[in-house]
């Protein structure tokens, strides 16, 4: 029993989920929840910088090399700063800030545009189940 409640919180990650539509923000954390995983929501670009910079700044009395968040999952298309942009200034404080880059927007050219999305960011194109989102978090 004991190992089994270890395991479980390894399991648990902190995720920062910008997402503009309601709808998504509603389905995205119940299942991230429902995985046992904590969220913090942005609803716009600029929103999830703030949030991120803040939880950087408590991060880095702890240490220089963690990451306030395990995951950020970001949209493309949000009102204020856009994903692209976003996860620019993400890596650009934490290089090795894992970033899922979930969009409808043709992914395949965002890849194939000179300085669009940085290398290091995973691509999960929607539509998606939330099944498969799930599994590549936790991946």
């Amino acid at each position: 029993m004991y190992e089994s409640a270890n395991e479980k919180l390894k399991m648990t990650l902190n995720i920062l989920v910008a997402e503009d539509n309601a709808f998504t923000i509603t389905q995205y954390t119940k299942i991230l929840e429902k995985n046992g995983h904590s969220v913090t929501v942005a609803r716009d670009g600029q929103e999830c910088l703030e949030k991120y910079t803040q939880e950087l700044a408590k991060t880095e009395f702890e240490s220089l090399d963690k990451n306030p968040f395990d995951v950020v999952l970001l949209d493309n298309n949000m009102p204020k700063k856009s994903g692209v942009e976003v996860a620019k200034e993400i890596l650009d404080k934490r290089p090795n800030q894992r970033i899922i880059f979930a969009s409808a927007y043709d992914i395949n050219s965002l890849l194939k545009a000179p300085g669009t999305i940085p290398e290091s960011v995973e691509i999960l194109e929607k539509p998606f189940s939330l099944n498969t989102m799930i599994s590549k978090i936790q991946a």
